[in-house]
């Protein structure tokens, strides 16, 4: 561990103990080391997630979806950021977490509070009947209801990645109050954030900078595990 990046965790874990009602936002960045690409690493398969392509094609899109989405949640899990942001919340360190990631990890970690903006995999429709499955059911090569037969319709693409509106809600009330928030590998498809305090964790510049605090030039898997030894958090 480097010690600007020790000194700049130690600003951030006094922010943390100091703040009222602190809030993380994050984004695709945090979900790389659990194998999940984000969209500068994904070869153009968003054309692919289009509920058109499913109905029509769905052994292609459900083979782009394992590789890219499926197969990393269920052999990986969440990473080390997501199972500390839970601890966190765990702790009351922090009051909720703004996502815009549909992997489902943060909850898969533990965490409660969570605002996912553009859903997650956990909700799947059946495109037949309307009956709604966990991510569990996704498991299959290619999902269909075990009720009626119907292909299933992960919730992001069944909504084409639109916003929730009670997401949003909740949301832009948890940042409306927040204190302090802590952006993490997001490149701000989400931009509401604390009016009085932001850190901004990530390796590369973003629009975050120039109103953060403090800015740590670093991994999100880095920081949080510094974080997680600074706290002392028991994180598994």
């Amino acid at each position: 561990m480097n010690q600007k990046l020790s000194e700049q965790v130690a600003q951030l874990a006094d922010s943390l103990t100091k703040a009222k009602f602190a809030t993380i936002l994050t984004g695709a960045g945090i979900s790389v080391s659990s194998g999940i690409p984000d969209m500068e690493m994904m070869d153009d398969v968003f054309g692919l997630f289009a509920e058109s392509t499913l109905e029509s094609r769905p052994e292609v899109f459900y083979q782009a979806f394992h590789r890219n989405f499926i197969d990393p949640i269920f052999a990986h899990g969440p990473n080390i950021t997501h199972r500390t942001i839970a601890e966190l919340e765990r702790n009351l360190f922090i009051h909720g977490v703004v996502t815009t990631n549909v992997d489902y990890l943060h909850e898969l970690a533990g965490s409660h509070n969570v605002a996912a903006i553009w859903s997650s995999l956990n909700v799947n429709h059946c495109l037949n009947c309307g009956r709604i499955y966990e991510i569990s059911v996704l498991k299959n090569v290619v999902p269909h209801c075990p009720v009626c037969g119907g292909l299933i319709s992960p919730d992001p693409v069944y909504r084409h990645i639109a916003t929730l509106p009670d997401q949003v809600r909740q949301a832009d009330e948890w940042m409306d109050s927040s204190d302090l928030t802590i952006v993490v590998g997001s490149n701000g498809y989400y931009s509401h954030t604390s009016t009085r305090q932001i850190i901004n964790i990530n390796p590369k510049a973003n629009a975050f900078d120039h109103e953060a605090k403090l800015v740590i030039r670093a991994s999100a898997e880095d920081t949080f595990t510094e974080l997680a030894h600074q706290l002392e958090l028991k994180v598994e």
